[in-house]
């Protein structure tokens, strides 16, 4: 009796394991994958975006290239592998238990998950299990998902399983890519040290590789040579070989070859909601309608202009940041910073842990997430005296900076209007915990800067088609990705001009029509109580004809015709371009471009005065071809249409729509090509062409300004200003600020450009007019010239 129920006892002490065991996977296993699933290695082919002629500007997705199979991994790989993560794989069940031991200690001691315990079947398992956080639970499913995986493969099976999907850095999943990626070598073609280097990867990919940092990714390679000796995977003669081999990694995926990230992005949200997520995944090639070399030169010109302008204005008073800065590192002496600080004494041998109790760590993620330009790097001062500063590079490093020895004067910016005289002491501009860019010139001479933060947006366009043929959306994508070509409204100024004249053409006046260029007084409640419109020169200049009043900008004319037109039949005949006719300002302020669009729509109605008077539909796109070579149908009317008469070989016309009278848009050209040659365009003569029609565009206080230059061929408007709108200056107008990009921009590609001047319309006539009057003048008039008129 007393046997039976000691042999039960012991029964039920065996049993209660298995049976919670057994109780927790049937709990747990109603969320774990089926093994057929497990199976499915999804090989990925990145979205891949193109200029028109074939120049990658995007790629975006995973970069899966080939899988592989056990026997086609090379031996090192898979030594190199085993070493790294886990030496007893091949004899374990799936799970390491003593590993398993430690972590449960370190769980039950902090009470989170400190760390895995994780064998290379648990890696296969977690990309499986539902969740990423750190979790008990997710912690449970790894397990008893490894103890399926270790039963339903074998044990080479796995292997593959985990070297074909693992993420290795730059968007290189699997080792396959990686060799690729990081040597443009296949994987038989490695080295035991380049093997080493891949194999060293899974730990932190992204923060050590060898492209990323190097240093730490020679101690973590080199700590893999060492566990492939001590496990017998290579000999000691190797090892020494290895270990001494420099780095020989670099960038071999296939890189933007023209920078057009703004216009790449549009294009990738197309996708995304036109196609679904798969885009990213399914080998979609895009074609856009830009040209590489006019988005080129787009870049560079829009990049000058900005430079220009902040050059100009003076060296900005950085942001401080002195929060940041331990104090004992504050305001310190250069032996303090050359004993007391060494950026290696806070890496382990990996390169990993020992950072985080670098006394700078805080100011170094910052510093990481600080845009670089123009081969201008983030630093931050640390130290200030009147002939040097101490600064904190992004690499850890602390840098001196001698005042001697700066390559330029630097000029404080006092405002928008004014700048100090030549900086003599840095003490008396920068502090501790500024945030600049440094330049390193030649050894110990340095460049200082500002990063820009005025910005920019350009969009040049085929005013007969609607193919945009450049696009530059700001200054630099990866400091601010708001896309100011679509995204941004600023206001038009007198950019605006030219479509509330081609109203008046299209409602009885004419170009010798003369309106009186004097002092008026408007009382309107929308505005002021008592509104005193002048002209920039803040002059006034009498009877002035409407072709003088657009071509000169004249503000005064301006409003008063839009006073004498009336505001409604003037909002009436804008729709026609496109603008919403509730959008527009209900006061007079609409005759000085006190409404706002966006460059790309700005671009899309101007090109009415370039074609003809034709309403456009501006697109980007071109073709998309699938993984298969198929070309699809878009959803671009002038698109599509290409697209199917190419896949049913029937030309379909296109048809023509007039948004305007040919003769208003005619009338309109032939102003502002005269404004080109001596208006507020003058500037573009230095093109020596007198085929190109040009407005600029100025608001109050030159807060916002333009310049849109077209002939018959391309059209391309540039906007100039801060986000958050304030003055650029009061000597700052759209003839300072965006027409020299334009004309930048247009030196480079003039070549390309076909000569193409307006034909004369059909009922216009051209007569012979007195200059003051604007009457028909005489034979004997001196002061005229011929000027067109409706028949």
């Amino acid at each position: 009796m007393f046997f039976n129920k000691y042999f039960f006892s012991l029964l039920i002490i065996f049993l209660l394991p298995i049976q919670f065991g057994l109780g927790l996977y049937i709990y747990l296993s109603h969320d774990l994958p089926s093994t057929a699933d497990v199976r499915k290695v999804e090989l990925q082919i990145p979205l891949k975006i193109f200029t028109s002629d074939g120049k990658l500007i995007g790629e975006y997705g995973e970069i899966h290239r080939t899988k592989l199979s056990f026997e086609q991994i090379p031996e090192n790989i898979v030594n190199a592998f085993l070493a790294a993560e886990d030496s007893d794989f091949f004899s374990h069940s799936g799970v390491d238990f003593l590993s398993l031991i430690r972590a449960t200690y370190q769980f039950v001691k902090e009470g989170e998950i400190v760390s895995g315990g994780g064998t290379i079947t648990m890696q296969v398992a977690r990309n499986y299990v539902l969740t990423k956080e750190q979790t008990f639970e997710r912690k449970l499913k790894e397990i008893f998902m490894a103890f399926k995986l270790d039963l339903s493969f074998t044990k080479e099976e796995i292997f593959e399983l985990y070297v074909n999907q693992i993420f290795l850095g730059n968007r290189a999943y699997g080792i396959a890519a990686a060799s690729e990626i990081y040597y443009g070598e296949d994987l038989s073609d490695l080295s035991v040290a380049q093997s080493a280097m891949i194999a060293s990867l899974p730990k932190a990919p992204s923060r050590i590789n060898p492209i990323a940092n190097p240093e730490r990714a020679l101690i973590r390679r080199n700590w893999v040579l060492s566990r492939m000796e001590s496990l017998g995977f290579i000999q000691e003669k190797v090892f020494e070989e290895a270990f001494n081999e420099p780095i020989s990694a670099s960038f071999y995926g296939i890189g933007s070859e023209v920078e057009a990230d703004y216009l790449s992005e549009q294009i990738r949200r197309y996708m995304i909601e036109n196609y679904g997520l798969s885009s990213y995944k399914e080998g979609y090639k895009v074609y856009s309608t830009i040209s590489s070399s006019k988005q080129s030169a787009a870049v560079n010109s829009l990049r000058r202009g900005i430079e220009e302008y902040e050059s100009r204005h003076g060296f900005r008073k950085p942001n401080n940041f002195k929060e940041l800065i331990p104090k004992e590192f504050n305001q310190r002496s250069d032996l303090f910073y050359k004993i007391g600080y060494d950026p290696s004494n806070f890496r382990d041998s990996f390169g990993l842990k020992k950072d985080l109790l670098n006394p700078l760590d805080d100011l170094l993620n910052f510093l990481s997430d600080q845009p670089r330009f123009n081969s201008f790097e983030p630093v931050l001062i640390l130290s200030v005296d009147s002939s040097k500063i101490s600064v904190l590079k992004k690499n850890s490093e602390i840098e001196t900076i001698y005042l001697n020895n700066l390559s330029s004067k630097i000029r404080p910016r006092i405002d928008e209007n004014k700048k100090g005289k030549n900086m003599t002491s840095f003490s008396s501009f920068f502090e501790t915990g500024d945030l600049i860019w440094s330049k390193e010139i030649s050894e110990k001479t340095f460049e200082l800067a500002m990063h820009p933060e005025v910005q920019s947006a350009l969009v040049s366009i085929d005013p007969n088609s609607g193919k945009i043929l450049a696009l530059v959306g700001g200054y630099n994508f990866n400091s601010s990705k708001f896309n100011r070509a679509f995204q941004a409204k600023p206001q038009l100024g007198s950019n605006f001009k030219p479509f509330l004249y081609a109203a008046a053409f299209e409602n009885g006046y004419s170009p010798a029509t003369i309106i009186n260029d004097a002092p008026i007084v408007f009382e309107d409640q929308n505005l002021e109580e008592f509104w005193r419109p002048k002209n920039a020169s803040g002059k006034f200049y009498g009877p002035t004809r409407l072709r003088e009043a657009l071509l000169q900008s004249r503000n005064v004319v301006s409003v008063r015709l839009l006073n004498d037109l009336g505001i409604s039949k003037a909002k009436n005949y804008l729709t026609r371009f496109g603008f919403e006719r509730d959008s527009l300002p209900e006061d007079l302020s609409m005759a000085l471009g006190s409404y706002g669009i966006s460059p790309y729509k700005n671009a899309e109605f101007f090109s009415i005065f370039a074609n003809g008077g034709k309403k456009i539909e501006p697109f980007y796109i071109e073709r998309i071809i699938d993984k298969n070579g198929k070309e699809l149908i878009l959803e671009n009317e002038d698109v599509s249409k290409a697209s199917i008469a190419k896949w049913y070989g029937k030309q379909i016309p296109k048809e023509e729509t007039f948004a305007i009278d040919p003769r208003v848009s005619f009338l309109v050209n032939d102003i502002l090509r005269e404004a080109t040659q001596r208006g507020t365009g003058k500037a573009i003569k230095k093109l020596e062409r007198d085929d190109f029609a040009g407005k600029t565009g100025t608001t109050n206080d030159s807060e916002s300004t333009w310049f849109t230059g077209f002939n018959n061929k391309i059209l391309t408007t540039v906007w100039f200003g801060y986000d958050q709108p304030r003055s650029l200056g009061t000597d700052e107008y759209g003839s300072t600020t965006a027409l020299p990009i334009w004309l930048n921009f247009m030196e480079e590609i003039i070549d390309s450009i076909e000569y193409s001047i307006p034909a004369v319309p059909s009922n216009l006539i051209a007569k012979k007019i007195n200059l003051s009057t604007g009457k028909e003048a005489n034979s004997l008039d001196d002061n005229a010239r011929f000027e067109y008129f409706f028949d």
